[in-house]
């Protein structure tokens, strides 16, 4: 049953009063596209990026590492950017992604080494790279200069991978031997008998003739790959490429330093071309130290920077009130795209934030799905639309707070939890009696060099811990570094208004009586409280 009722008047149209009953607002909700390598319109990957002050340091010809987990918008991101640099003079951007490359056999042969199994996938790159020039140089809109020198790209290519992976063979086998035979007979009185033996009469030999090739080792010469590269950038009038590898952490660690070794000697000596790499912090290995001679792969700082991490961007325990805002705009921006122009008119939601009026209880149920996404957009995304159906189904006029918890928990448990091995869901069990059931708090400090430990960055990595600050000093333990951590909201939204919630524990070590509260976790900003819960990983040793 619609529920419409006008409450008021925008402009000289009637307002009505549930939003949450609008059909096509249901069809927006359910089309929202939390990934935006399966949002092949750029135009409508530019209307939903929300500026967070991270595009303005990429929007440069430096060679670029951005950090971020998945789903914190790395790719969105990455390919705004070429959208913006389609207006520059003689530049382009081709995006790359890492999970087209190389075949199944070649990650999963680990009886070869690495650095022949990257050559493959370099030369792979490298094919991506002719492809996606050949297509600029077929261009109708482009005067057709260029064409020669793509079409060589490609004969160096295959050329350079012919000559060096075969040679033909020829062996030969020679066989001798000597046989004969000897007839010899008698008669005596049971009759004639007749036998024979073998004697060295005759010599036979036999030569067999083999011919086949025989598989090198692939190899890239660096210094024709690049002269070749910016001699085709030339021809077509490139002065810039942006090459921007995705997923680059969908390739083997053992890999990875002799890919970067590949795309340095190969790309980094031309001016023409600038290399931005999407990643995962800690799933990331640039460089690989020798006991001798130079490293393998980038250095990071001289060859490249990286210092660059979206999830420092969407912490809500460092700045609330611009986390806030800008969780606003990318709903508000990821919904309307996908309701009849003007629709929201109707409902006075104008804006990001008369929109959240209109659909929100209040603020501080908005408040609490920004927390429950921690900072993950995708995962903001997703709760969001749960818990829109959940409110929606349940006949309630906006979402509220229990909407946006139930939506939360089922995240956590088909989402999250659902992908930890056993000795995973084991180690996030222990760190959730020990900081939540023994501290009452979801936050606690671990030192930075523990911050390396697997079973940290496995947990890390599945979004089920949250950095929130790096590097703290504690004046008790002088010269002793910390990383400051959150348990995902997942693991204690069951606890919330329960009497062992996590508590405030600046109020609890004053002293007072803690009153019961929708949110009693200790605050960001009492660091005091948070160095009593400095988690051992020694508690991961029998997993």
């Amino acid at each position: 049953m619609e529920r419409h009722t006008v409450i008021g008047t925008w402009g000289n149209t009637a307002l009505s009063e549930n939003l949450i009953d609008d059909p096509s607002l249901a069809r927006a909700v359910s089309n929202i596209v939390p990934r935006s390598e399966r949002q092949p319109d750029l135009k409508q990957l530019k209307e939903t990026y929300v500026e967070t002050g991270v595009l303005p340091q990429v929007m440069n010809f430096s060679n670029q590492i951005v950090y971020g987990r998945r789903g914190t918008g790395k790719t969105h991101v990455l390919q705004v950017l070429g959208g913006e640099l389609e207006g520059e003079a003689a530049t382009e951007l081709i995006y790359l992604d890492v999970r087209l490359l190389g075949s199944a056999h070649l990650f999963q042969d680990e009886s070869r080494h690495p650095a022949e199994r990257c050559v493959a996938v370099f030369k792979d790159l490298l094919s991506l790279v002719q492809a996606r020039l050949l297509d600029l140089a077929t261009d109708p809109d482009r005067d057709g200069r260029g064409m020669q020198e793509v079409s060589e790209f490609a004969d160096f290519i295959l050329r350079k991978t012919a000559e060096v992976t075969a040679r033909d063979v020829k062996a030969r086998t020679d066989h001798e031997a000597e046989v004969g035979l000897e007839l010899h007979g008698k008669i005596s009185a049971v009759g004639p008998e007749v036998g024979a033996k073998t004697s060295d009469r005759r010599k036979v030999s036999t030569s067999t003739g083999v011919e086949y090739t025989e598989a090198l080792r692939e190899s890239v010469v660096f210094s024709e790959t690049y002269q070749m590269v910016d001699r085709t950038l030339e021809a077509l009038g490139i002065n810039h490429l942006v090459l921007v590898i995705d997923e680059w952490t969908s390739l083997p660690v053992d890999m990875q330093p002799f890919v970067a070794e590949f795309i340095k000697r190969s790309f980094f000596p031309s001016t023409r071309v600038t290399v931005k790499i999407g990643s995962l912090e800690y799933r990331s290995r640039f460089t690989l130290n020798l006991s001798e001679g130079n490293p393998i792969g980038f250095e990071l700082g001289p060859d490249i920077t990286a210092n660059l991490d979206l999830d420092d961007y969407y912490v809500y325990e460092r700045n609330p009130d611009r986390v806030t805002e800008i969780f606003q705009e990318v709903l508000y921006k990821h919904v309307v795209p996908g309701m009849p122009h003007g629709s929201l008119i109707q409902y006075g939601a104008k804006d990001a934030v008369s929109f959240r009026t209109r659909l929100f209880t209040e603020k501080q149920t908005f408040v609490e799905l920004v927390r429950a996404g921690e900072g993950v957009v995708r995962d903001f995304l997703g709760i969001f639309a749960s818990a829109f159906f959940k409110a929606k189904n349940s006949g309630r006029q906006k979402i509220d707070l229990y909407s946006v918890e139930e939506a939360a928990r089922d995240w956590y448990e088909t989402d999250k939890s659902t992908v930890l091995s056993a000795a995973q869901r084991e180690a996030l069990q222990r760190i959730i009696t020990d900081v939540i059931g023994g501290r009452q708090t979801k936050m606690f400090m671990l030192r930075r060099e523990d911050a390396d430990h697997p079973m940290v960055q496995s947990l890390f990595d599945l979004r089920l811990l949250h950095l929130i600050s790096r590097g703290y000093s504690d004046k008790e333990n002088p010269g002793q570094r910390y990383n400051i951590y959150a348990l995902d909201y997942g693991t204690y939204v069951d606890l919330k208004r329960t009497k062992v919630q996590p508590e405030d524990l600046s109020q609890a070590d004053s002293g007072e009586e803690v009153e019961p509260t929708a949110d009693r976790i200790v605050p960001f900003a009492d660091k005091r409280s948070i160095r009593r819960v400095i988690l051992q990983t020694s508690i991961f040793d029998d997993l």
